[in-house]
């Protein structure tokens, strides 16, 4: 059975006995030293003796020195980040050292764990961010790229990226947007002068790490949902065109048809005039009638189409937007008198006015106000709010509230696309006509519906105007 207790090797390491038996002889040194002096006249045993003990002092310091030295290596490697030191070697220098060496060999493994632990860390999140199929590009505020996945890579069509503005001469305008974009904010640029140049959507996330800063920008080529959202409108579009022209068509060729049968023999010879009873007379007359109606319903059709091709750009100027209530105010409220439908109108007194081409934006709230006033028809205390306000970031926002029935969910999707219209005298394009109009004036509309607090459409406007007015000037 192998025996804890130390060796005579070991004991002879032992600190304790090292620096015993170095104290030890300094002190039988001196002592003879002091006796030589006293007793003997050795003026050249003296220059040894003196020699001796400052080389024994010396010896002795040093010796206790090594433990600190020791320590310093230790601390060093650590501040060094050196998790690759290992303490001296396993010789026996007492209980006290024995443990010392093993708390240093315990804290050099937990920082060798931690290194490989935060090492495998790196390399996960590392194969997630370059198989991720967003492109991801950080860079810090001297625009210095730290990271850069495959997707992105691709992307930009470059294997490495050190500074963004080894953008400048291939991708300019990607190069200015990831410039100017903000923390949160999401923007569509070409990546391209040509037509076929994709559509790619940025969004910023803006951070901090040891004071530095850096930006985290996600690009997404949405080219191909582009194309299929497109496609989709079109066909959208090909079957209300269709629906429209056919309800049309078809009831002018049945009637042609029957009209054509009245006025010729069997053979196919012209009757004469004088051989048609009065009810195939009054037959023909009908058809005829009815064939004209069609065709202008058709022309109608057409012309409502031409208009969502042909409207003008916005002539923006200042208005208050009191006096643009007022005006649609008083354009509908004999209308809504009649149908005894309650009229609230709500400013923000705050509100500085409004920067829009007072004509178009007549005509969308005209639109809107219009279908509020069939929304609200089977309501029992119909009532409409026309509400102007600042929403948060200090941008201008007119609601038209009503509290009908609200839309139901299946025709939500469709409300916009042209032609479409739930209205047996409906056009279907005045919602279309009106996003567009919004869109013009860089803002957006939306729309909130529930069968308990009726439909909200919002028209969300840019809070900065007056560069849209400079271009429409210009």
């Amino acid at each position: 059975m192998a025996s804890n207790r130390p060796n005579s090797r070991s004991w002879s390491r032992n600190f304790r006995f090292q620096v015993a038996w170095r104290v030890l002889l300094l002190v039988l040194t001196v002592f003879v030293f002091a006796f030589t002096i006293l007793y003997r006249d050795w003026p050249v045993g003296l220059l040894f003796l003196g020699l001796a003990i400052v080389v024994e002092v010396w010896i002795l310091i040093r010796y206790v020195e090594q433990t600190n030295d020791e320590l310093q290596n230790f601390l060093a490697a650590i501040a060094h980040r050196d998790f690759t030191y290992a303490a001296p070697g396993k010789q026996y220098r007492g209980k006290s050292f024995a443990e010392l060496q093993e708390v240093s060999e315990l804290i050099m493994n937990s920082f060798r764990e931690l290194r490989a632990e935060k090492e495998s860390h790196y390399q996960y999140l590392q194969n997630v961010v370059e198989h991720v199929q967003v492109a991801l590009i950080c860079y810090e505020e001297t625009e210095e790229v730290s990271l850069m996945n495959h997707a992105a890579r691709l992307l930009i069509n470059r294997p490495y990226l050190k500074h963004l503005h080894q953008l400048q001469h291939s991708h300019a305008d990607l190069l200015q947007a990831m410039r100017d974009i903000r923390h949160g904010q999401r923007i569509l640029i070409r990546s391209g002068p040509n037509a076929r140049a994709p559509h790619i959507a940025i969004q910023a996330t803006a951070f901090k790490l040891k004071g530095q800063g850096f930006k985290l920008v996600s690009l997404q080529d949405i080219q191909v949902e582009l194309e299929e959202k497109e496609i989709d409108t079109w066909q959208k579009l090909i079957r209300v065109l269709t629906h429209e022209i056919m309800n049309s068509v078809t009831p002018i060729v049945s009637l042609t048809k029957v009209t054509h049968s009245i006025l010729s023999e069997e053979e196919g010879s012209p009757k004469a005039a004088k051989m048609l009873s009065e009810e195939e007379i009054q037959d023909i007359l009908d058809s005829i009638l009815t064939i004209e109606n069609r065709s202008k319903g058709l022309l109608h059709f057409v012309h409502a189409y031409r208009s969502l091709t042909r409207i003008p750009p916005p002539q923006i100027q200042a208005i208050e937007a009191k006096e643009l209530l007022n005006r649609i105010i008083t354009l509908l409220k004999p209308e809504m008198d009649r149908r005894a439908i309650g009229l609230h109108a709500n400013i923000d007194e705050r509100m500085p006015p409004l920067q829009i081409d007072p004509q178009l934006i007549e005509q969308v709230l005209i639109n809107l106000l219009k279908n509020a006033m069939e929304a609200v028809e089977q309501t029992d205390e119909p009532e409409i709010h026309l509400i102007v306000r600042q929403i948060k970031d200090g941008s201008p926002q007119i609601i038209v509230q009503d509290n009908g029935q609200g839309i139901h969910p299946e025709l939500i999707d469709k409300i916009f696309i042209p032609f479409f219209t739930t209205k047996a005298k409906g056009s279907g394009i005045g919602l279309s006509l009106s996003r567009q109009i919004m869109r013009l004036h860089q803002g957006s509309i939306e729309m909130q519906t529930s069968q308990a607090s009726g439909t909200h459409f919002f028209l969300n406007f840019p809070k900065l105007m007056k560069k849209l007015a400079n271009k429409a000037a210009s």
